[in-house]
């Protein structure tokens, strides 16, 4: 058993998940199976074992996501880089909970992919030097590029892209392009503080990449290459 799948056993017993699942009624199934149609925008029967399946799915992605913060900003504060690393991988957190994007087929190949990536970024960001009348050019055309992408294909979970043609999917759309016209916004307000401004860009154009198809097909072909090996 690995330390996620531990963490969330741990965790789900200490919620006595089972017990709530147990109690719930026909109408607590109903209320499951419209969030679920809301977002994938198709019709859902769910029973009791469907229910346990999908608090131990979420409950897994939450430890992950958790641990994956730690070791990476731990390694980071080590690299001296904890500040550039901490704000890409936040502005990409967030921006990817509606925006959307490629995942890896298994949690740890997506961990170590993750490690490289920001670890990588963070340490090109934080020792980079750059004018700001450049910084502003490029904060421009990228962003407007961002915009352009998540208009186009966020939201962006799955290859039927159903999320799309649902009006959950088009909130999230609206909601992507919010946060990247935000980003910019902080941006430029820090365009003197390069390493801020330039890590919270970084880390939208990360985000908008992993949602096109270029980025879905490297991140994919990454996938598959590691399998094979």
């Amino acid at each position: 058993m690995d330390i996620v799948t531990g963490l969330s056993k741990i965790t789900l017993k200490l919620l006595r998940a089972d017990k709530i699942i147990k109690s719930y009624d026909q109408n607590d199934y109903s209320y499951v199976e419209n969030k679920i149609k809301n977002i994938r925008n198709k019709e859902v029967r769910i029973n009791q074992e469907d229910v346990k399946q999908l608090v131990e799915n979420g409950m897994l992605m939450f430890w992950s996501e958790i641990l994956k913060f730690v070791v990476i900003l731990l390694i980071a504060y080590f690299m001296n880089t904890f500040l550039a690393t901490f704000l890409i991988m936040t502005i990409f957190t967030i921006l990817r909970a509606s925006a959307g994007g490629v995942h890896m087929s298994t949690i740890n190949k997506c961990f170590a992919i993750m490690i490289g990536l920001f670890l990588s970024l963070g340490y090109i960001v934080n020792n980079i030097l750059l004018t700001p009348l450049f910084l502003a050019m490029f904060f421009n055309l990228g962003f407007i590029w961002s915009i352009l992408m998540a208009v186009k294909y966020a939201p962006q979970e799955r290859p039927d892209k159903s999320d799309k043609d649902c009006d959950n999917g088009n909130k999230m759309k609206y909601r992507s392009i919010r946060l990247i016209i935000i980003s910019c916004i902080v941006s430029l307000i820090f365009i003197h503080n390069q390493l801020v401004s330039l890590s919270v860009f970084v880390g939208v154009l990360l985000e908008i990449f992993t949602i096109t198809p270029l980025g879905t097909k490297l991140f994919q072909w990454i996938d598959n290459k590691k399998v094979v090996e």
